[in-house]
């Protein structure tokens, strides 16, 4: 059994695969490391374990202990390079790319097989884009649909009903109507632009992930488009592959 961590900044998604197939086994997510380490599912032999953190410090440190006394495994944590599984990272500086970002990209392009999208919306909406030869074409990041519309209650004198939850791409005629609508039509005006630039190559594969992919993936209407929430995760499968037996077996 293989332990794939994502160590957000708000909670701790875990996953557990089986190490032959990389079938999920069993997976859900605790708001820290406290709860992570009460977790009864989590009490299985581990083979390998590796993770995706956004943090630094005492959390990171604490997991690779733990997994380490618990599992007498290391803790493999995945770094963004700046080529990996057929992806090249065009950052200046490599590490000013998120980790959780650069793996969607490994898995969505070793899904895709070529050219593909990876739009991530959450608290922060963001694109990013893969061509058919790997090369990261770039990317967007802007705020998400809620924070968008707590950003204008914030800054406006707008007041939004807390029980509004319809969305169209159509001009509002009440101001939930206007924020709602006018909010999912920028972020659907920008993944379309998107998705019409790189079709322009050819074949192109989107991948929607994050809080809001179903209503985004919905409402775009792409094709050869899919719900992918488990990018990061297959990511690190990418990044941080499991041993090759037969190359342990030489060096034996």
């Amino acid at each position: 059994m293989i332990l794939e961590l994502d160590v957000g900044n708000s909670r701790i998604k875990w996953r557990l695969v089986a190490a032959d197939t990389l079938a999920s086994i069993k997976e859900g997510h605790v708001p820290g490391f406290e709860e992570l380490q009460q977790l009864s599912e989590l009490e299985t032999e581990i083979s390998m374990a590796r993770m995706c953190s956004v943090r630094s410090g005492d959390v990171n440190a604490k997991l690779e202990d733990w997994v380490e006394s618990n599992y007498r495994v290391e803790l493999l944590r995945a770094q963004v390079s700046r080529s990996c599984g057929g992806v090249t990272n065009q950052y200046a500086d490599v590490s000013r790319l998120g980790i959780d970002r650069w793996l969607a990209m490994l898995a969505a392009f070793r899904r895709a097989g070529g050219a593909c999208m990876v739009v991530d919306s959450g608290t922060a909406f963001t694109i990013d884009v893969v061509d058919a030869q790997g090369l990261h074409q770039g990317g967007y990041i802007i705020p998400g649909l809620n924070l968008m519309r707590s950003s204008l209650e914030l800054n406006t004198s707008i007041r939004l009903r807390k029980d509004y939850s319809d969305h169209a791409e159509e001009l509002g005629h009440s101001t939930d109507e206007a924020v709602f609508n006018g909010t999912v039509t920028a972020l659907l005006a920008t993944i379309r632009q998107q998705f019409e630039s790189l079709r322009l190559g050819g074949a192109v594969k989107t991948y929607f992930a994050g809080g809001d992919a179903q209503l985004l993936h919905t409402l775009a209407g792409l094709k050869d488009s899919e719900i992918a929430t488990s990018l990061v995760f297959d990511g690190l499968d990418v990044a941080c592959p499991q041993p090759d037996p037969k190359i342990e077996g030489m060096q034996d």
